[in-house]
């Protein structure tokens, strides 16, 4: 070999060496920034902030090595602490007292720039013609200033939001619904993301009772590719209500894994104390997997949701209040309250799911929002109650028309139903597959959109597994469909 080519194969070596070899990202650790001298739960929080200040500026990662149990105290003026992309807690557990003000402990938001679109290129998918647009990846973000709908009862507007993913150019998805309509005004904005993976991970929360404020776990938006994992956060009972544990927004393929929320500030059950623990608006790609969660109120409060993906969580009511398409529910069990939306479209799947004294569908009626959509259900299992024995409950208002024109025809979905267990109490006699609530005058309006109900496989049995003898109906009570219905139960 020649003195050429051995040079030119021991570069190569090299190069193929370190091509290999993990790139090792610089880290900065809190205890380099006071929290070794630390004499109160202040100066922790103070110097929990200002390590991440630093590795943001660095380009870093915080390295929480060596760091077990900190018990914090957040000081007048606190802001939240901005995370790195990737943040790896590692088993870390906070105690926090917040006397200050409502706000997120670990924050993480990209801010948007705003551009000019017409409705027209918003429904053809195709951006490329648009410079800011054109290249990379990009989530558009889209409000609708003219009201979606009147929330009824609670004297406010409802707006419709969507999130496009955009690869070149091109939208890898599609709006909820069309945004090219007389009614629609558009206004637009947009955020630049990197497919990197983000990572919040490896952190037990736990909220004080001696805490005046709410403090929320976590604040993000203007994210793509965020995973929150590991995440544990309890909280005491309070009078206070409104939480957010999680408040996500204009974000998309965010995921939620083994996370874990025992209890939410929410009061006490009385009319309109509510608090989430997910609180979301305006996702695309949405999975939780493995979630257990419980609140008095409901642990989910989200509008503006596509693509949703549910597997092997255990949830007290899961929702999309408002405007939603495509929700895949599998292996969960949802418990005590309801899947609960409204202004859905696209298709509803369950997919070897429990529903213990529940409901499994409700079709909330404040948001006069009755749009069309299908609803599956595979292989699951229901535990009747005696005041939860129907499977979709579509709640009634009146018979007023939604001034938007897209709003105005009430739809009912259809309901396929492949081999279906219901579980019967002695005392419950009759199961529904509908149950509509409201006044005979309610009822006298038709409905449109739906036109089939199947049931193929259902099989009634008593908590003890001997067979139960059901009273089993379409209906709790009569209503008119638009359209022939075709009803089959085999």
């Amino acid at each position: 070999m020649n003195p050429l080519t051995r040079i030119l194969w021991v570069f190569a070596f090299w190069g193929v060496l370190c091509f290999k070899l993990p790139f090792a990202m610089a880290q900065v650790s809190p205890l380099d920034f006071g929290l070794r001298e630390a004499e109160n739960g202040v100066d922790r929080y103070r110097a929990l902030y200002n390590a991440h200040v630093a590795a943001l500026a660095q380009g870093a990662e915080v390295s929480y090595e060596g760091i077990d149990t900190l018990y914090l105290e957040l000081p007048t003026g606190f802001r939240s602490i901005p995370l790195c992309p990737r943040t790896d807690f590692g088993g870390l557990t906070l105690y926090v007292t917040n006397n200050v003000r409502h706000d997120a402990l670990f924050s993480r938001h990209t801010s948007t720039k705003s551009l000019l679109l017409t409705k027209e290129m918003v429904d053809s998918l195709d951006f490329r013609t648009i410079p800011e647009l054109a290249g990379g990846d990009k989530l558009l973000i889209l409000k609708d200033k003219f009201p979606w709908t009147e929330r009824l009862g609670y004297n406010y507007f409802v707006y419709r939001q969507d999130l496009l993913y955009l690869h070149n150019g091109v939208a890898v998805n599609r709006p909820i619904a069309p945004w090219n309509t007389d009614s629609t005004q558009l206004v637009a904005s947009y955020v630049e993301v990197d497919t990197a993976q983000k990572l919040f991970r490896g952190l037990t929360l736990h909220r004080t009772a001696e805490s005046q404020f709410k403090t929320y776990c976590l604040s993000a938006s203007g994210q793509y590719n965020l995973l929150v994992e590991d995440v544990q956060v309890t909280t005491p009972k309070s009078r206070m209500i409104a939480d957010a544990v999680f408040g996500i927004s204009n974000s998309a393929s965010v995921a939620f894994r083994n996370v874990a929320v025992d209890g939410t500030y929410s009061g006490y059950g009385r009319w309109r104390d509510y608090g989430y623990a997910f609180s979301l608006t305006n996702l695309w790609n949405t999975t939780f997997e493995k979630v257990v969660a419980d609140g008095n109120w409901g642990v989910f409060g989200t509008n503006n949701l596509s693509n949703t993906r549910l597997t092997e969580c255990d949830l007290n009511r899961f929702d999309i209040h408002c405007y939603g398409r495509d929700a895949l529910l599998e292996r969960c069990t949802l418990r005590q309250r309801q899947t609960q939306f409204s202004s859905m479209y696209g298709t509803l799947t369950f997919d070897s799911c429990h529903f213990v004294d529940c409901v499994p569908v409700r079709i909330r009626s404040s948001y006069n929002a009755y749009t069309p959509f299908d609803i599956e259900m595979r292989d699951c299992t229901f535990e009747l109650s005696m005041r939860h024995n129907s499977l979709v409950n579509v709640m009634l208002l009146d018979t007023a028309t939604n001034s938007r024109p897209e709003l105005s025809v009430k739809c009912w979905p259809n309901l396929r139903i492949t081999n279906l267990t219901v579980i019967a109490p002695a005392l419950v006699g009759t199961f529904n597959l509908f149950q509509p609530t409201g006044t005979l005058k309610e009822l006298q309006k038709s409905v449109d959109y739906i036109s089939e109900v199947s049931v193929n496989g259902l099989k009634t049995i008593r908590p003890n597994g001997k067979p139960a003898k059901l009273n089993i109906r379409l209906s709790s009570r009569e209503f008119k469909p638009v359209r022939e219905l075709k009803f089959t139960m085999e």
